[in-house]
């Protein structure tokens, strides 16, 4: 496949971006302003290499490709590689390997944060003989016959795969049992609109639903407020309980600042687990602990 399509897009997406900028940053002196410009000009920018670039090289070049291409000289331009004396032609390498190193983080860190929750050491847990599993765990059990949870509990569980990074389960007279499912998030912003669905299908199965973010900040603003609670366009709330431990500075309903210690969830967890077992149907949506 001929490289043309790589220089003409190039070529176009800097001398378009150019010419916009110039055009929108005339006379300001505002740094908001200048930064409003700079980001209109790479919408536009990239709108009409798309265009143009559909045109003349589609479908010998696949649009996929061109797509991939934009994209790589759009992060180029936007990550201003030139200002840092890297030469244009390493500037793709480095990109690709600091996008690389990024998603790196983002699945380490986020493991991470799971096995620290699935590690809290808590008496009050090991009194009511709790524990927070990984989800590779919960696969282990049930494919085991290990837990004593109803068939249709057991089929909603295996068909979630991935929906959750943890479950809380139970050891009654010997018997276990999930009665909770868990999403840890280093940042709520995570997939958050995937996560609320996950967690009412947990829910409409009357088991305990939460959310645990390492940083809470987007709790901050009414869009997530209300997707949490309830409210706005969200005619109902999203989790049982969505637990921060920074970003927020006071509870909020159902959004809950805690500490490294966890005892809050932990307390809730108690409670959770105890209205599982006396009375599931009350574990609906609506359910809070006291």
């Amino acid at each position: 496949m001929s490289d043309d399509y790589r220089e003409f897009c190039h070529k176009l997406y800097l001398a378009t971006w150019e010419e916009e900028f110039q055009k929108k940053c005339q006379n300001q002196q505002n740094p908001s302003a200048i930064q409003s410009a700079r980001q209109a000009a790479q919408r536009q920018a990239i709108d009409k290499v798309l265009v143009e670039a559909f045109l003349k090289y589609s479908p010998k070049v696949s649009e996929g490709a061109i797509w991939k291409e934009i994209a790589l000289i759009h992060k180029i331009h936007a990550a201003g590689l030139s200002e840092y004396g890297i030469a244009h032609g390493q500037q793709a390498e480095v990109i690709e390997r600091c996008l690389s190193a990024h998603q790196s983080w983002i699945k380490a860190s986020g493991h991470s944060f799971e096995r620290y929750l699935s590690s809290i050491d808590s008496e009050t847990l090991r009194k009511n003989e709790i524990r927070f599993i990984l989800q590779s765990e919960l696969t282990y059990m049930i494919r085991n016959n290990l837990l004593t949870n109803t068939s249709s509990d057991i089929q909603g569980l295996r068909s979630w795969g991935k929906d959750f990074d943890l479950y809380a389960i139970q050891s009654v007279h010997g018997d276990v049992h999930v009665f909770g499912c868990i999403q840890s998030k280093t940042s709520i912003r995570d997939r958050v609109g995937r996560d609320v669905t996950f967690s009412h299908n947990a829910m409409d199965g009357l088991f305990w639903s939460v959310g645990i973010t390492l940083d809470g900040s987007f709790l901050n603003m009414s869009e997530f407020i209300h997707m949490v609670n309830g409210g706005g366009s969200y005619q109902r709330n999203g989790w049982h309980g969505m637990y921060a431990m920074s970003g927020i500075e006071e509870s909020n309903d159902r959004i809950y600042k805690v500490g490294d210690t966890m005892e809050l969830l932990i307390d809730h967890t108690v409670a959770a687990a105890k209205q599982f077992i006396t009375d599931r149907r009350q574990l609906n949506a609506a359910w809070k602990p006291k």
